[in-house]
């Protein structure tokens, strides 16, 4: 039994097939005259029931109002129903998010880029009540003449009193004249910045501001030598230094106590460095080491975390964990030993990161007034609690005890009662110790002090309030900072009261709008205003109806899908508040625009059926079928294609005549052998009806062609010539085809010693073959080939008069001698009789050919010498047997021996500029294999042979081979191996050290060539293998490092206030 059929199930009827109701209507109405209410109903589809939830709005009910507004809960990407946040987000940044509690938080800086460095650094100099308050004591004079210290007093304003959560530090870091966009050393930047700050605040008349610095970070230190063998100590012995911070080794070492003891370790002074005793007046073995005779109220260990590596040139971060204690007694390191110099941890300066040029910096500083412990990254500061990395839980404490946390013989116990242990700072054991992988500076200050520090001291912990003339500029910031939040929350506010008005609107609107089928009473409104209306924030100023009138001011049918029936409540509420119009109501439908869609409607039945009653008629006239009485000319693509249109289709305004592709530029009917105007002749009763229908819309353009009608006289001229033209150049090509008939094939001929032959550019061949063969339709597809006697005369210089391009390569085999075959490069022989008639067709002087003979050298070594005793070759030497001629060949090697004779000099130059220029490529593709196997492929190691292909489109990614994977990389010439290496370790994962990279089998080597130095060009294929010898590694770290050392070669702070001997700020020094 066969499988039923399905196919037309359920699929539409076509709008022939079957009338539609309209359709009906229009037809009734044509034949009565009269429009009833049912046939409003029907055409206007005012039956239409009403509907509720929809997919979408649909344009075939006038009665459906969905998809409007979106559903309960929905949202759209603009306009009156999108996202809260969204239309919040359009107002722009709510600066209100960024207010600071002025009791609690501190105040972070803005980070410009590469400013963190000096942010971390300038947060513990603030945080220091002491120093903060010798910058606030400063004279506004001394402020005025050293901008320096001008925006460092503003920054700390900012930072005491404004009510913004972040500080622009732009100001500070444009004073100082540092590059924002380069990372710095913090702890240069702090010697350097505590340098400039002592020779500017000398200027001062404020004692404890001249000193803030001195008082606060300097100390002093001596070295000491001491002799073994008398035990006197060295003269300079006794010479005081000052420091500003204590430099300490971690290599090797876990915590600062062992730092410090190695800091103040003794160093033995023998054998090649003995030292020279003034007392003993000879060389002796001594000891030295550093003595600490005065510490500062501020003690900074700066953490030697980065080692130079000579190998390398380069800098090396150092990443093991280093503990610290909490509480730091330093007494027992003075010379003199004492009691009352015992120190808290204040500050912590990190960096984070694995490379020693790049990371970020950031700093973790105990708030002095409470013991809180904040963490300052740039903008954002985040609250630590009593602990210098945060509250930890004994569980997270053993997770951290490699990176950072409490350690030590007593953490145990602390971490058990962190709750009560840490309630005041005071409370902490000296023996609580912390840790970390990344502490870069440390920062202590001294809580208790002996009898001489305790008077300076006081004076310098004064907290002074801050100063008038900048307490009214702040509070002049925050006022003008509070208005503006308060601005931004009034249009907030106004914002959302206006959606939230709108969008209640339109819903209530909407309810109301729909109207009952049944219903005689309703508006009818366009569905574009209604649908502007409804979907965005600001309505429309004006109800539009314009666009569903038509020209006589009422609703057509016609426009039914693009309008919509609207309840007289409705109507009313959207005409009360926003007017405009006009009002369209239930009677306004237009009786004129109906009878004319009627008379159109019958029309286009009258047309599909006459068309029908032709249509055989038309079909005998194209197949060959002589019409009977008075015919006219049709073109024969025109009538075709009217066949092919569907039944109903009738004829527009955008449709050609029957008979245009048949009129002549004259006006006249064209000769049938011109393109495109082949002609059929149809009977008077087809050109009448196909007359009437055209005419009726595009009368201008229908022109009457009877079937005795003459082709125009002057177009009849102008075939008559192309037609005569084209047969006299098809006679030339065939006469030039039958005279060189070896030659059209292209193939290589067999050359013959003692003949003469002459040299054409391969090029010139080339085109003139594509010339020659083009024949029938094609035949001025190609142009003619350039002239013959200027080609040839080109091929000369005019320095030397020799050949400028050599002839392509000899093929000697099975005793016969051919020519390689190339259709662009090189120079091609040709016979003599060819050279003659190609003079006699193309109007070249025979004499000035370039002719060649093939001679044979003694040896391979007489042709690269350019000997002159060369040797002809013989009719013997080819009758011998193929054996002996190829033994012959290979000892006697034939080349050509032209005249003129070739200029090396000329092409040599040429070809060097050629490759200078090919090596000078930038931004082209070269392809790289990873080679898993033992070997590479044998298709590997002659790809770089092959011709590239320069256009070819290669992927990006890295793809599946049989071999291995397989990227295309973006080089130029100047591109070095290093930087290639780098591109293959990004992209297949190969360590640089790892890598052996080859261009066929030759391995490129020295990182520091470039590309264009191992003869790497564009296209080429590389292959490379991975030896794995070294361990895998991140590549940031390989990065970072380079770019640094060829980019940034200890540029450090050069060219900046910090690094001027005498500061650019004293030059405003005072005039008296």
């Amino acid at each position: 039994m066969g499988r039923p059929n399905t196919r037309n199930k359920n699929k539409r009827p076509r709008a022939d097939d079957s009338e539609s109701p309209s359709a009906a209507v229009f037809k009734k109405i044509h034949k009565t005259g009269n429009v009833t209410k049912s046939d409003i109903r029907q055409l206007y589809m005012v039956w239409k029931p009403l509907c509720h939830g929809c997919h979408g709005n649909s344009k075939d009910s006038p009665n459906c109002f969905c998809g409007l507004i979106p559903a309960a809960n929905g949202v759209r990407k603009t306009g009156l129903w999108q996202k809260t946040q969204d239309i919040i987000r359009d107002l722009g940044p709510d600066l209100s998010k960024d207010i600071r509690d002025p009791v609690e938080a501190p105040a972070g800086l803005t980070n410009l880029g590469a400013t963190c460095y000096a942010n971390s650094i300038l947060q513990c100099l603030y945080m220091n009540t002491s120093f903060r308050s010798g910058i606030f004591s400063l004279e506004q004079d001394i402020l005025k003449n050293h901008p320096v210290l001008d925006q460092l007093a503003r920054l700390f304003a900012q930072l005491h009193s404004s009510k913004m959560a972040f500080i622009d530090s732009s100001p500070f870091i444009n004073a100082l004249e540092l590059d924002d966009g380069v990372q710095q050393d913090s702890h240069e930047f702090l010697t350097l910045f505590l340098s400039l700050l002592e020779r500017s605040l000398s200027h001062s008349r404020v004692p404890r501001a001249r000193t803030i610095v001195q008082h606060l970070f300097r100390g002093s230190v001596s070295h000491v030598t001491r002799c073994s063998s008398c035990g006197k100590d060295s003269t300079a012995s006794s010479k005081l230094e000052d420091f500003y911070e204590l430099e300490l080794n971690i290599k090797g070492l876990n915590n600062l106590e062992e730092s410090l003891d190695d800091y103040f370790s003794k160093e033995a002074l023998d054998g090649d460095n003995q030292y020279f005793c003034e007392s003993c007046q000879k060389r002796v073995d001594a000891t030295r080491c550093i003595k600490l005779h005065s510490l500062p109220p501020i003690v900074n260990f700066q953490l030697k975390r980065y080692i130079f590596l000579p190998k390398t040139t380069t800098k090396k971060k150092i990443c093991s964990t280093f503990s610290f204690p909490r509480q730091l007694d330093m007494g027992k390191r003075l010379s003199n030993p004492s009691s009352g110099y015992t120190y808290d941890l204040a500050a912590i300066l990190i960096h984070k990161g694995t490379a020693a040029n790049s990371g970020h910096y950031v700093a973790h500083i105990k708030d002095e007034s409470n013991g809180q412990w904040w963490e300052f990254d740039d903008e954002t500061v985040s609250k630590l609690g009593l602990h210098p990395f945060g509250e930890k839980t004994e569980k997270s404490i053993s997770k951290d005890h490699k990176s950072q946390g409490i350690v030590g013989a007593d953490s145990a116990t602390n971490n058990t009662n962190s709750s009560n242990q840490e309630t005041a700072p005071t409370s902490t054991s000296v023996g609580e110790m912390f840790s970390s992988t990344d502490a870069y500076m440390l920062m202590y200050k001294r809580t208790s002090k002996d009898e001489r520090a305790t008077e300076s001291n006081n004076k310098l912990e004064i907290n002074d309030p801050l100063p008038r003339h900048f307490l009214d500029e702040i509070n002049e910031q925050n006022a003008s900072y509070v208005k503006v939040c308060e601005e931004y929350q009034s249009k907030k506010v106004n914002q959302l009261g206006c959606i939230s008005e709108r969008r209640q609107e339109v819903k209530s609107i909407l309810i109301e709008a729909p109207v009952n089928p049944e219903d005689d009473s309703y508006f009818w409104i366009s569905t574009d205003w209604l649908r502007q209306w409804a979907d965005n924030i600001t309505p429309p100023s004006s109800v539009d109806n314009s666009q569903v009138q038509c020209e006589h001011g009422k609703v057509p049918a016609s426009k039914v899908t693009s309008m919509k029936r609207l309840s007289a409540v409705a109507w009313l509420k959207l005409f009360t508040k926003y007017g405009g119009g006009p009002t369209l109501s239930s009677d306004d439908f237009c009786v004129e625009c109906l009878k004319d869609g009627a008379k159109n409607v019958v029309s286009a039945d009258v047309y599909r059926d006459r068309k029908a009653s032709f249509k055989n008629l038309a079909e005998a006239m194209l197949a060959g079928t002589s019409p009977d009485g008075p015919s006219y000319f049709v073109s024969r693509t025109w009538l075709t294609q009217w066949l092919r249109r569907k039944k109903g289709d009738v004829p527009c305004d955008a449709d050609n005549g029957p008979t245009s592709a048949l009129i002549c530029c004259h006006g006249n009917l064209l000769p049938e052998n011109a393109p495109g105007a082949k002609r059929v002749s149809v009977p008077e009763s087809l050109w009448l009806f196909l007359y009437e229908t055209i005419s009726a819309m595009n009368a201008d353009e229908v022109v009457t062609f009877p079937s005795d009608s003459q082709p125009c006289e002057i177009c009849n001229v102008e075939l008559s010539e192309v037609a005569s033209h084209e047969g006299n150049l098809r006679a030339v090509k065939l006469k030039q085809q039958q005279n060189h008939e070896k030659l059209i094939s292209g193939k290589s001929c067999t050359l013959h010693p003692g003949k003469k032959y002459y040299l054409v550019p391969s090029s010139w061949l080339s085109d003139w073959r594509a010339y020659i063969t083009a024949t029938g339709k094609n035949i001025y597809s190609f142009p003619e080939p350039q002239n013959l006697e200027a080609i040839v005369s080109s091929l000369i210089c005019e320095k030397h008069s020799r050949l400028l391009q050599r002839p392509l390569d000899l093929i000697c085999k099975h005793g016969s001698i051919t020519q390689k075959i190339s259709n662009a490069d090189g120079l091609t022989m040709i016979p003599e009789s060819d050279w003659k008639l190609f003079s006699e067709e193309w109007s070249a002087t025979p004499s000035k050919g370039i002719s060649a003979e093939i001679v044979f050298t003694k040896s391979s070594q007489d042709k690269l010498l350019g000997s002159s005793e060369a040797l002809p070759i013989t009719v013997e030497d080819l009758e011998q047997s193929s054996d002996d001629a190829n033994d012959n060949l290979g000892a006697r090697e034939p080349y050509f021996k032209t005249y003129p004779e070739v200029c090396e000099d000329c092409i040599g130059e040429r070809e060097s500029c050629a490759l200078l220029e090919k090596l000078n490529y930038q931004n082209e593709d070269i392809h790289v294999y990873f080679v898993r196997g033992k070997e590479a492929p044998k298709s590997l190691l002659e790809a770089s042979k092959a011709v590239s292909v320069l256009d070819r489109r290669t992927s990006k990614r890295s793809r599946r081979t049989s071999s291995g994977n397989s990227i295309s990389l973006k080089v130029s010439g100047s591109t070095t191996v290093y930087q290639l290496k780098l591109m293959i370790w990004e992209s297949l994962g190969i360590v640089k050290e790892n890598q052996k990279l080859h261009k066929g089998s030759v391995e490129v080597k020295d990182d520091f060539a470039t590309l264009a130095d191992k003869s790497i060009f564009p296209g080429d294929v590389l292959w490379v293998r991975d030896s794995e010898v070294y361990e895998d590694r991140d590549i940031a770290d390989e990065i970072s490092e380079q770019k640094t050392d060829i980019q940034q070669i200890e540029e450090g702070f050069r060219g900046t206030l910090l690094t001027s001997s005498v500061s650019s700020q004293l030059c405003n020094a005072f005039s008296e």
